[in-house]
């Protein structure tokens, strides 16, 4: 059942504002960075997007979504959908995908669970994770979800919206293993809609393959809509220790994927993470850090790729506690530059977000620090990255290891207008996050990853918010946050 729409603007009558921005709690804006929104960029709506809309139920954590992803549409950016985890259980998965969509750029939105996904939605899957958003050269929507039962068997799925959002069909399955020597994981999903491509319309999802030799990453795609799909083509060799694809399209067709490269599992804190109940997920954290992050360049339309090129040795796990900050990464449409985002990996406590640009995928430019002249003291999580026609956003949460335990964390945006030379100053977007409440996951969740989105005249950001649940007798309350601007 659909939920009715909510009012970003009595949303963020609710917060206090200046200047069109929310403001900080007082014990964390005295800590920040002072900063103002550059000129060029305004605050059009920010506020609550999408809450639990399926029943409770399993031991998954009530109240919780987490992690989400936004796309706007390229040809109309007053349509835009989000999509996040709805019940987060704490050893991995949701009891389903929940998707928010809004038609008049941000104004208002309407919610949903993803229909026929699990079973909890008409579907025949126990949990779903991992949800990524894209639109289609027609103005489909797709979202893929990785779904799984108790650890196996575990698959890939994709569903299409023609109306913006609005509705979905029952998904198509991508990928399915049904045999617990080989799982998936960590999906993601990009489609061409470059009309210079050669492969213009084609829908590309990529995922970690679980094998017995390794975790490589593998894709697969469809060039008729998601109604059929090719066999698994390999982005890296089968012994490959690898996780978190984050593949990214050129105007000529050029597909590029950046994902962590664990090596041998000996520097970088061992394996990758699953998703998978019955695995133990740890907290990114100190046991993480120090993973490379690596690219590589296909010109066939992902049937071959290049050897891999570094874009950084070492990506940081993020705060101590708190499951979070795998690295991102975006393509400007407009230039072809791309653009990586991780935070660092110290030394000390201090973990800036970086940058780092490429115009080809296979040579990277020396890291820039996007988050320049924090304290000690101050760490961020979950970074993500857009860009167009030169601009490039970078959002993140910035938190005080100092204040209530480094449990207050608030959302912020830096921008470049000279390709990801050089950032200004920072401006702060919503109501200060309380981790206290958030889901739980190896660690305090509020996500491995988190939405950005650029077209011509708008960004779009989206994030998890935690507060204090309403009802005395609830332990959590996470919902999901977006941000449109004027650019």
């Amino acid at each position: 059942m659909k939920h009715p729409l909510y009012s970003l603007a009595v949303c963020t009558a609710a917060l206090t504002i200046l200047g069109g921005l929310a403001t900080a709690s007082p014990a964390l804006a005295a800590t920040l960075r002072p900063g103002t929104s550059p000129k060029a960029l305004s605050v059009m709506h920010v506020g609550q997007i999408d809450q639990q809309d399926i029943a409770s139920e399993g031991g998954c954590e009530p109240g919780t979504l987490v992690e989400p992803e936004v796309a706007v549409s390229p040809f109309n950016p007053n349509i835009q959908v989000a999509a996040a985890h709805d019940c987060r259980f704490a050893t991995g998965g949701a009891v389903d995908i929940s998707y928010a969509w809004t038609h008049d750029g941000g104004a208002h939105w309407q919610h949903a669970p993803l229909p026929g996904l699990t079973r909890h939605s008409g579907g025949v899957w126990a949990r779903a994770s991992d949800p990524a958003v894209a639109f289609g050269p027609d103005g489909s929507v797709y979202i893929s979800s990785l779904v799984f039962d108790n650890g196996c068997p575990t698959g890939i799925a994709v569903s299409k919206s023609t109306d913006g959002g609005a509705t979905f069909a029952p998904p198509s399955l991508v990928q399915q293993s049904k045999t617990c020597a080989y799982s998936d994981d960590k999906d993601w999903l990009v489609v061409d809609t470059q009309p210079t491509s050669p492969f213009y319309g084609r829908i590309y999802v990529f995922w970690t393959a679980f094998i017995p030799t390794g975790s490589p990453q593998v894709l697969r795609f469809s060039d008729n809509g998601g109604k059929t799909w090719s066999a698994t083509q390999m982005v890296n060799p089968k012994t490959t220790n690898a996780q978190d694809s984050q593949p990214m399209i050129q105007p000529d067709g050029t597909l590029i994927d950046t994902y962590q490269d664990f090596g041998g599992g000996s520097a970088g804190g061992g394996k990758p993470i699953r998703e998978h109940p019955g695995t133990t997920l740890t907290g990114h954290g100190a046991k993480q850090s120090g993973v490379a992050f690596m690219a590589r360049t296909s010109f066939d339309g992902g049937m071959t790729w290049s050897k891999a090129s570094m874009v950084t040795p070492s990506v940081g796990g993020g705060p101590a506690a708190i499951r979070c900050c795998l690295p991102a990464a975006n393509v400007d449409p407009v230039t072809g530059k791309l653009y990586a985002v991780w935070e660092a990996a110290g030394p000390g406590t201090q973990d800036p977000v970086m940058l780092s640009s490429s115009a080809d995928g296979r040579h990277w430019s020396a890291p820039v620090m996007v988050t320049s002249g924090d304290g000690p003291s101050i760490q961020h999580i979950t970074g993500a990255v857009a860009a167009y026609g030169g601009k490039v956003y970078v959002a993140y949460g910035t938190l005080n290891t100092k204040v209530d335990q480094g449990n207050h964390v608030q959302q912020q945006l830096s921008t470049s207008t000279d390709g990801g030379a050089t950032f200004g100053p920072p401006i702060t977007l919503g109501p200060v996050s309380n981790l206290t409440y958030a889901a739980v996951a190896g660690g305090k969740f509020p996500g491995d990853y988190a939405g950005a989105s650029a077209t011509a005249s708008r960004l779009t950001l989206a994030w998890c918010v935690s507060s204090k649940p309403a009802n005395p007798n609830r332990v959590y309350h996470q919902t999901l946050y977006a941000a449109v601007l004027r650019t």
